[in-house]
């Protein structure tokens, strides 16, 4: 019978490393992402005002230059809605406004213009006519 007292060599398995590895940045990144987020490194927030003068509730929507969008929410008829913390989506806003998935109004401004309206945006009366004339409520 043999018993071996010295220490065996020990080698780790080369996946097990990588998998360590990989671990190790993924959470050293979150680490980094988290406390430039918590530095101030976001984005800018604005608060958007619609006017809304058409008769029908809409959805409005915030598009930048990209084409990404944001979903402001719903501006009720013939109200003004404010929509607050808005990411500031840009130099260039294009403003949607949508009623049952179907686009009514559509308007570009550059930030400085919209900051000069007060960023207020006036969706026109005329605006769900045609849906309010076919019945729509």
């Amino acid at each position: 019978m043999n018993a071996r007292l010295e220490d065996p060599t020990i080698t780790a398995d080369p996946v097990v490393r990588g998998v360590l590895a990989a671990t190790i940045a993924i959470a050293a990144l979150g680490m980094l992402l988290l406390a430039r987020a918590a530095l101030g490194g976001g984005v800018d927030h604005v608060t958007v005002r619609v006017d809304n003068q058409a008769g029908l509730a809409i959805q409005v929507d915030a598009v930048d230059s990209g084409g990404d969008r944001v979903g402001l929410g719903e501006a009720g008829g013939r109200s003004p809605t404010t929509f607050q913390e808005v990411p500031d989506v840009g130099r260039r806003w294009t403003l949607v406004a949508s009623y049952g998935g179907r686009e009514v109004h559509r308007e570009t401004l550059a930030r400085t213009e919209l900051a000069a309206r007060g960023w207020t945006v006036t969706i026109p009366a005329g605006a769900t006519g045609e849906l309010e004339r076919a019945g729509f409520r």
